[in-house]
This record gives C-alpha cells, structure tokens and sequence, in this order.
C-alpha cells in the first residue's frame, strides 16, 4: 500500500499568493510569540497600503460623481453643455460620460474591498459593518440612481433620449453595484481569529487550493498532499480568496481550543476517522474535506 502510495503522489507547487511566484514548501515554526510579532509587523505594515487604496477609491467615487453631472448636462437641453460639446452629438457623449463613470466605480470599489479584507471592518455596531462593507455599492447607486431618475424625468428630452438613457444607466448600475458589492464581507473579529488560529498551529500562514472553499493550517494535510498547486499566504491573502474557515482534518489534527470552539460552534465539522495515511490520501479528498456540512 504504501508503494501505491507514493506512486500517487505528484509534484507539488507552492505559490506565494501575495507575488504569484514559486517559493519552497515552508516549514511549520512553534515559537508562537514570534509568529505572533511577526503578523502583528505585517498588519503595521499593510496599514499604509489600505490607506492608500481606500484615498484613491474616494478619489474615483468623486470623479465618478462628477461625470455623472456631466453626463446630465450633455443631455439636459436647459443645461449650458447641451450643444456645445465638440466632436460627438450630445447623446455620444451622454454615454461616454456614462461609461467613464462606470471604469471609476468599479476600480474603486475592487480597491475598497481589497483593503476592508486587509483590514476589516468591527461587527460590534452591525450598521456601521454594513455601510463600511457595502459602500462601494452603496455608492454605485449615488453614481448612477440620480442621472436615471433625472434623465427619466426629464420632460424637454424625447422618448428616444429617455430610452438610450435609462437603458445605459440600467445597465452600468447593474454592473457597477454587482462589482462593487462583497458578497463576503469579512470582519475584524473573524479575522483576528483565523490568524490566531494559524499562529497557535504554525507560522501564521494558511494555505489552499485554486477552487478550494476552505483554507488549510497545515501544508500536508491529506485534503491537500496530491494537489499539484498549494496557494500559501496569510489570513487576509485567504479571506480575499473567499476563504473564511479552516478544513475539517486540520480543525480534527489541530488540538487548537480556538479551533475546537468553532467546532463546537458547528463552523467546521470533526473529520472522520480514516485508516489511510497521508500518503495514500486519494485526490479527491480535497473536494470531500472542502463541502461544506450543516451542524
């Protein structure tokens, strides 16, 4: 058995999320007090970094405000643009403005999600989460909800100005608050948990696979052993993959009483017992670990 087993081992590939370059497998360290002052320097670190991602973002959501003003005046016939834009009649550029409009909001909202991953948002005051979660989509609507309201309302503009309008701004709503919204949206306090989850079990980094749904405290853990590609990062690299709780055979191995507590809490459910080794771990145990089961 075991022959067969390594037979079906295949060469593993470890790829740091953050860079997307190859990097050796690391090593498991258990000077937690270490681990723990090192995520506490990368977090100190990566404040800079939401900073700058969420200024830009506020920078794009005004400049998407300001194009949708433009983008009524184009059409507005008592506004003074009307007629006087060059090149383009004033429908051409109705959309064009639209469509500036539209690139703003969604990089500005892709950049708000990233840095609420980095550094989340608290749950305690359930509002204020939800604002600071959703706002990119929240403002998805204030960049488009009024020009289509206006444009509808608009009673010196034809039918046919109406319809081009309410379709473009339909549509660039649609997407805009489709792309913007976090449909996992992450806290601080789940956060906080899932890296003291990986400090008390190693060295602070967790790791998964490309269509994985769960993240892995342990680089041989037998969900993963013959996977050909392991993604390796931190807490916050996995929460950005949609990645929010730990595999059951790690949640089983790890004799975290952070971890046992989710257990208990029915977060992760206890693996079964199995007379297999790691080695003979069949490929699809990773999709069996990674479903999720209801407590």
């Amino acid at each position: 058995m075991a022959e067969q087993g390594e037979k079906r081992r295949v060469k593993r590939v470890f790829i740091d999320a953050d860079t997307g370059k190859q990097i050796s497998e690391q090593t498991v360290v258990t000077d937690a007090k270490d681990v723990a002052t090192e995520v506490k320097i990368k977090n100190v670190e990566a404040t800079g970094e939401v900073g700058n991602k969420r200024i830009i973002a506020v920078v794009l959501w005004i400049v998407a405000i300001i194009l949708e003003a433009l983008a009524i005046c184009s059409v507005m016939q008592s506004s003074p643009l009307y007629g006087n834009l060059p090149f383009f009649e004033p429908l051409v550029w109705m959309i064009i403005f639209l469509v500036l409009d539209l690139v703003c909001v969604i990089i500005a909202g892709q950049l708000w999600k990233k840095a609420n991953h980095i550094d989340p948002p608290s749950e305690k005051n359930a509002f204020e989460f939800f604002v600071k979660s959703q706002l990119g989509a929240i403002l998805s609507v204030v960049a488009f909800l009024p020009f289509l309201i206006i444009a509808l309302l608009d009673k010196d503009a034809d039918q046919r100005t109406k319809t081009i309008a309410a379709i473009v701004a339909g549509v660039a709503l649609a997407v805009g608050v489709g792309t913007s919204a976090d449909f996992n949206p992450v806290s601080s306090e789940d956060l906080q948990a899932m890296q003291q989850n990986a400090i008390e079990l190693g060295d602070g980094t967790v790791y998964w696979t490309e269509h994985g749904t769960v993240y892995h405290l342990n680089p041989n853990c037998r969900a993963i052993i013959n996977s050909a590609t392991i993604y390796s990062g931190d807490a916050a690299a996995a929460y950005e993959h949609g990645l929010s709780r730990p595999c059951k055979f790690c949640a089983a191995e790890s004799g975290s009483d952070t971890i046992k507590k989710m257990s208990e809490a029915g977060t992760v459910t206890e693996a079964p017992a199995a007379d297999t080794t790691e080695a003979e771990a069949e490929p699809e145990a990773e999709a069996e670990a990674e479903v999720d089961e209801a407590a």
